[in-house]
């Protein structure tokens, strides 16, 4: 679950210099002392579009590992904060985003929300077998990362940023095994972002075993960066090479 990560600066994106050693998490924290402990917002609402699973599922509780995970009321860095979660804490899993990168899970005291899924000890539970949920009320940003021929590249963290500063919004995504990533904005998110690749996850299929770049060669998705204008046309997905 703790996963290493390298570093990709948006400076040294600019100068396509070669990636370095691994460094810790670029993912944004997902606990309260890193995003304050606000704590008022809306419960999470259940989408009834569900992907249907090979057999019937039966929910599984798990825990978090982390203090001061935040429970929120969809998938996403930017929805609001609905609970702050203790160490330890149980929980019950309902659901999966697309990608599989949030859990839909509900608390001891009957409230449902989000939580980013590596936060958690998912104990004997298999996430895989977790059916996948579509939160209602949000846009989604869809890309996908294949190299030139045509296999899909997991592990590959982007990030949404709105504006300059450390205060400006900012959302992650990360591709998962079929080379696609999902991030969930809100429906009032608008106007010009920047979309940028920020890191590889040392369970990438382009990492080894001692997560070092496969063949000694670390490569990037073409292109690095773009200018995003949301509302996107609707089912638009953006096309990554990795090179």
């Amino acid at each position: 679950m703790r996963l290493i990560w390298i570093y990709v600066l948006a400076t040294a994106m600019a100068a396509a210099c070669s990636l370095s050693g691994p460094v810790p998490p670029s993912t944004l924290p997902e606990t309260a002392g890193a995003r304050g402990l606000a704590t008022n917002g809306p419960t999470a609402a259940i989408s009834s579009r569900t992907a249907s699973a090979p057999s019937p599922f039966s929910p599984f509780v798990v825990s978090t590992w982390a203090a001061n995970v935040l429970l929120r009321s969809n998938p996403g860095y930017l929805f609001a904060q609905i609970g702050v979660l203790a160490q330890g804490t149980a929980l019950t899993v309902l659901g999966r985003s697309p990608g599989g990168e949030w859990l839909l899970v509900t608390t001891g005291e009957g409230r449902v929300g989000w939580v980013f899924g590596q936060l958690v000890d998912v104990g004997g539970g298999n996430v895989a077998v977790v059916p996948v949920v579509q939160p209602p009320a949000v846009q989604e940003v869809v890309g996908t990362v294949e190299d030139q021929a045509g296999m899909p590249i997991s592990g590959i963290q982007f990030s949404l940023l709105h504006g300059t500063g450390s205060g400006a919004p900012r959302n992650d995504a990360m591709t998962d095994e079929t080379g696609t990533f999902h991030a969930f904005m809100p429906p009032t998110a608008q106007g010009t972002w920047d979309l940028s690749f920020t890191a590889v996850s040392c369970k990438s299929n382009t990492m080894d075993a001692n997560c070092n770049c496969v063949g000694g060669a670390c490569g990037r998705p073409d292109p690095e960066r773009m200018s995003l204008v949301l509302p996107q046309e609707q089912g638009a997905v953006l096309a990554f090479v990795w090179k």
